[in-house]
């Protein structure tokens, strides 16, 4: 005769499979550069770069406040912010977790935590000089770039920033730093600008001072 499982071992398989199906949709759930959340938005590869000498940078001239010549043709850095007629000192934002900033000084990568809307996200972003200069001690083309102190500017339109959470950045190693807590209040297509080098003025060319923007979407 066919032996029946007993009603209790039946109920102990089906909760079994209940928190194995629990499990998997934990698992699946997450965000940022790793999961099914928010995270890059896909897009055309960065370009702006491409055929433009990389500019060099000067860790002195972060410490420059006016020009040398009062006739000079422009400020220089940021795109030409130092340029007449309201030019935007920045240029595009960005698709995808990787480009070069916006003067073509460092070249700028980033993940995050899981992203989702009013959750904490922390974003780790790698920057590398994309030419030798003279920062202290002297860069490479490809080195980690140390002491930049990197900001995120976070907003979904121009009346909509993201709120006040104090965000505190952290270095290690070199060159890696990682930003947060940031938060998202509402779903959408959000604008993540790092600054480097906030600190520095933007006068000379070659100061340090640099910022590159991306999309992010906010599930």
């Amino acid at each position: 005769m066919l032996a029946l499982p007993s009603p209790r071992r039946s109920i102990t398989f089906a909760a079994l499979a209940l928190g194995l199906l629990a499990a998997v949709a934990c698992k699946s759930s997450g965000g940022g550069t790793g999961g099914s959340g928010g995270g890059p938005v896909s897009g055309p590869a960065d370009t702006h770069c491409m055929g433009v000498p990389s500019q060099p940078i000067s860790q002195p001239d972060c410490h420059v406040t006016s020009l040398p010549d009062a006739g000079a043709s422009d400020g220089g850095g940021s795109g030409g912010s130092g340029a007449g007629g309201g030019a935007s000192e920045y240029g595009p934002t960005m698709y995808n977790s990787e480009a070069d900033d916006d003067d073509c000084k460092y070249h700028v990568k980033w993940t995050s935590s899981p992203i989702a809307e009013n959750r904490d996200v922390t974003f780790t972003v790698t920057a590398t000089y994309k030419a030798a200069g003279t920062p202290n001690p002297p860069a490479c083309s490809g080195c980690p770039v140390e002491g930049a102190a990197i900001l995120a500017e976070v907003y979904l339109s121009d009346t909509h920033p993201a709120p006040n959470t104090a965000q505190v950045t952290t270095e290690s190693p070199a060159g890696t730093y990682a930003i947060g807590p940031i938060q998202f209040d509402a779903p959408g297509k959000w604008t993540v600008r790092f600054h480097l080098f906030e600190q520095c003025a933007d006068i000379l060319d070659d100061s340090p001072h640099g910022h590159a923007a991306f999309y992010v979407d906010v599930p």
